[in-house]
């Protein structure tokens, strides 16, 4: 029998509201297939300015990967930048890194696979040397793995923290690895533009469940995430279904690390969430969800 299929997610339409039904796990593991190019790209990071970028597949975050507990992640990297290596660390996968790891150079492609054995939600980058350097200009995602039974129907968000370092000339912020030594990030968002949802709010209907996958990708700062006028029923580190925290209002999620956060808005109306470690928040890593 041919194995299951599945493929990335691309990122312009992941990183919003998905309402998904569970599903019952595939007869067979499936055999998921992600294709990324790494390039030097100028990215919109919000009106009137743009990044100076890395990227996978011309966007910051890279694409949404999702699989299911059991998959095999087949990943192949191609390396359009002519001036330097790159290379995909998967959080999900259990490997030796240095094989299954290995720097693509310039112009050349390179495919690897693993198991996803654990579910969750984690953190993928770029893992070459300076690996600050890689994951600041922007060469980072998300990959989800559903447990092998699904999970609860619910509306999805997915979100992705990030901090910005640089300066701004000419209307476009360019970093350094000086930048990001230091330390302090110009700006912070969530998937990959400041402010973005307190420009645009997300959308969820109130009274039915609600799952935001959330990982931070740093590079060096972690997430206090909180709904404000919400307590969330569930959290889960790193996504494992396992022995979630209920009934908790803030959670911790270190730079490299993911949660799923579970919740249910009781009433219609607007609901600000953000990095409680404010000074972060007041970069950009704040939005809104309007529950109808």
């Amino acid at each position: 029998m041919l194995a299951a299929r599945r493929t990335i997610v691309p990122a312009l339409v992941a990183l919003v509201v998905l309402a998904l039904a569970a599903g019952a796990p595939p007869a067979d593991a499936a055999v998921v297939k992600v294709s990324m190019t790494a390039r030097h790209r100028t990215v919109p990071l919000m009106p009137g300015l743009r990044f100076a970028a890395w990227t996978f597949n011309r966007s910051i975050p890279g694409p949404v990967v999702r699989a299911r507990e059991g998959d095999t992640i087949e990943i192949t990297l191609r390396n359009a930048d002519r001036m330097h290596r790159h290379s995909l660390d998967f959080h999900a996968s259990q490997v030796d890194p240095l094989r299954a790891m290995a720097d693509v150079p310039p112009g050349k492609t390179r495919t690897f696979s693993f198991v996803a054995r654990r579910p969750g939600v984690f953190l993928y980058h770029c893992g070459t040397s300076s690996v600050l350097q890689h994951v600041g200009q922007g060469m980072y995602g998300a990959i989800i793995v559903e447990p092998a039974g699904g999970r609860p129907p619910a509306q999805e968000i997915v979100l992705v923290q990030s901090e910005l370092y640089g300066r701004v000339r000419g209307r476009v912020l360019r970093s350094t690895l000086k930048d990001m030594l230091a330390m302090r990030p110009r700006y912070t968002a969530f998937n990959g533009s400041p402010f973005r949802y307190l420009r645009r709010p997300l959308q969820v209907r109130a009274g039915e469940p609600v799952r935001i996958y959330l990982v931070d990708a740093g590079p060096s700062m972690g997430s206090a995430f909180h709904v404000v006028g919400e307590i969330f029923d569930a959290v889960q580190p790193d996504g494992n279904p396992v022995s979630p925290r209920e009934g908790v209002s803030t959670w911790s999620v270190p730079a490299g690390a993911g949660a799923v956060f579970e919740l249910t808005f009781d009433e219609p109306g607007t609901y600000t969430f953000l990095t409680h470690e404010l000074g972060l928040a007041m970069k950009g890593a704040v939005g809104r969800i309007v529950a109808r």
